[in-house]
């Protein structure tokens, strides 16, 4: 059984909109888990088992939102395709910039549904399980640097 604490590792290598929650993505169940930081998760595996996790800080963006990047959820090191985040804020709404590479699906937790997402400047569908708070975005077309904005 594997023990998992979050808040003493992340704590050197996030920002001040970090409150020390966590974003946890199971890769084999596809399953999205909400971590606060006075939590642990049990993780027990059966002989000749695995799972791959991905655990990504839940960023403060407002009062409203809080957001995680997980990445290319079908791919074993979905938190690689993750280069860049950053948040505005205005009277309107607020914009996510994701800077991505890569190509599959591109899964976040978000809080609270977007209006709507752009990759490349080309408004795209996605998907929302609010129960989640699960985003997905594909990727499609050629496995190169990517601009997704999720627009709230």
């Amino acid at each position: 059984m594997l023990v998992l604490r979050t808040s003493i590792f992340f704590r050197k290598f996030s920002d001040e909109n970090w409150n020390g929650d966590c974003a946890v993505y199971a890769f084999h169940t596809g399953s999205l888990s909400r971590l606060s930081k006075e939590a642990c998760v049990e993780v027990s595996l059966r002989t000749l088992k695995c799972e791959i996790l991905t655990i990504s800080p839940i960023r403060v963006v407002n009062e409203t939102l809080e957001f995680a990047p997980i990445g290319l959820i079908d791919m074993f090191n979905s938190g690689g395709a993750t280069e860049g985040l950053s948040f505005i804020n205005d009277p309107s709404g607020c914009t996510v910039r994701i800077e991505a590479r890569g190509c599959g699906r591109f899964g976040a937790y978000s809080s609270k549904k977007p209006t709507y997402c752009t990759v490349d400047s080309k408004k795209e569908n996605f998907e929302y399980n609010s129960d989640k708070g699960l985003l997905v975005v594909k990727l499609e077309g050629e496995c190169n640097s990517r601009d997704i904005i999720v627009i709230y």
